[in-house]
């Protein structure tokens, strides 16, 4: 059979002809006409297929399972699979990567957000986000990201660290600063208890007095956005998830090498990448950042608490506890942590007892001096017991012959 004749059987049967009248007007058995369709539709779709490789890229097929597996541990950013899947050989571009990967995100909704942008040097927003990750044991844990960028820049700084207190904030925000070179005139945070004590919505705001000392050595003005209204913030917003995206998650043996691999993403990747809003390099556009200069030294961080000393001479302290000379029992006391690790405890002006600070949690810290010559036998065993008393029945005085006649087996009347 002729190429021609296949072509115009396929399109008569297309048409709507059965294969009894094409076999009749072709003078071709019906088995040799089912045969040219079926070779016909095969070729056709053997163009198809290849047509489809050209468009999406070959080069891509030899990575697909890799690609996949990333994603299925939550790594959905196209652009950090293809540095990793470069290093691989993948000599092909992003465009399909990114459709591959598009058909295999997550669904997820979109939120209205207002934007704003800020002039050099103005305004700054910190925050921090909850990085879960199994450790050499297999536990759940959590780490936090510490995360500060310029608003007109959008120059980053990000640190981890290992616990979100009023201590490891304000060390990371002392970072950060340092890292910028400068200060910025207003510093935008949200709503956390290590900064603020209590926010009305309505532009009052009561800051923990350790964040306002150090917002006023550093010369700049703290302010929070509205309460439940953290998209206001979103120059930072975007930077938590991007690190979600482009770096998290990743392997890592302490806390010194995941802030080793963050820096290097940070000043490889974050910070001369083309930005999606201001489409330049946040490194170039720092350039015209303004901000005020440092202080001379940097500020030495202490944190402080008051605490109740329990019956057992303990205080308790960021869920460990420590011992205090037991006649401070009941009393209230002052607990500062330094962040040279040292706990400080006071009592009127005067320190009563010093600790180092527990790395864990759910540890205690005990000094034996603390018991020494405690009282062992001055509790009260009627202490908050009220007594009772006893009285005497009533009785009839009688004569004594009255109970001579009764023994003798009389009667009285």
């Amino acid at each position: 059979m002729r190429e021609d004749e296949r072509m115009e059987i396929r399109q008569l049967y297309e048409a709507g002809v059965s294969i009894s009248e094409l076999a009749r007007r072709f003078g071709y058995d019906r088995k040799t006409i089912r045969n040219a369709l079926n070779s016909s539709l095969e070729e056709k779709q053997g163009a198809r297929a290849s047509r489809g490789e050209r468009k999406k890229g070959s080069k891509l097929e030899p990575y697909k399972d890799y690609v996949k597996q990333r994603m299925q541990l939550g790594v959905l950013n196209a652009e950090r699979i293809l540095r990793e899947i470069r290093e691989q050989g993948y000599t092909g571009g992003i465009t399909v990567l990114r459709e591959f990967m598009k058909p295999l995100r997550p669904v997820v909704s979109a939120k209205a957000t207002e934007r704003y942008e800020s002039d050099p040097g103005e305004q700054a927003q910190i925050d921090l986000g909850a990085f879960p990750y199994y450790d050499s044991h297999g536990q759940r844990r959590t780490i936090w990201a510490f995360a500060m960028v310029l608003a007109y820049s959008r120059m980053l700084y990000v640190e981890f660290i290992k616990a979100a207190d009023q201590l490891h904030i304000l060390q990371a925000l002392r970072n950060a600063l340092e890292f910028f070179g400068g200060v910025p005139r207003v510093m935008l945070s949200d709503n956390c208890s290590p900064l603020v004590v209590a926010n009305d919505g309505q532009g009052h705001v009561d800051w923990q007095p350790a964040y306002l000392d150090f917002a006023k050595f550093y010369g700049f003005v703290p302010k929070a956005c509205r309460p439940r209204r953290s998209r206001t913030k979103g120059k930072v917003e975007r930077p938590i998830r991007y690190i979600r995206d482009s770096f998290w998650p990743v392997a890592f043996v302490d806390d010194e090498d995941l802030n080793r691999q963050v820096a290097w993403w940070r000043d490889h990747v974050a910070n001369v990448r083309i930005h999606g809003t201001t489409h330049e390099q946040p490194i170039v556009r720092f350039q015209a950042e303004k901000l005020q200069p440092l202080p001379a030294t940097p500020y030495v961080l202490a944190c402080a608490g008051l605490r109740k000393v329990m019956s057992d001479c303990r205080v308790s302290w960021n869920t460990n506890l420590y011992t205090v000379p037991w006649r401070y029992v009941g009393h209230t006391v002052l607990v500062r942590e330094f962040e040279s690790g040292r706990l400080q405890i006071e009592y009127g002006g005067q320190v009563i007892a010093e600790h180092r600070v527990l790395s864990g949690k759910h540890q205690i810290s005990t000094d034996p001096e603390h018991y020494k010559n405690i009282p062992r036998d001055s509790a009260n065993p009627t202490r908050g017991k009220t007594a009772g008393w006893q009285v005497d029945p009533d009785v009839e005085q009688r004569e004594l012959t009255v109970y001579e006649q009764i023994a003798m087996g009389g009667h009285v009347q």
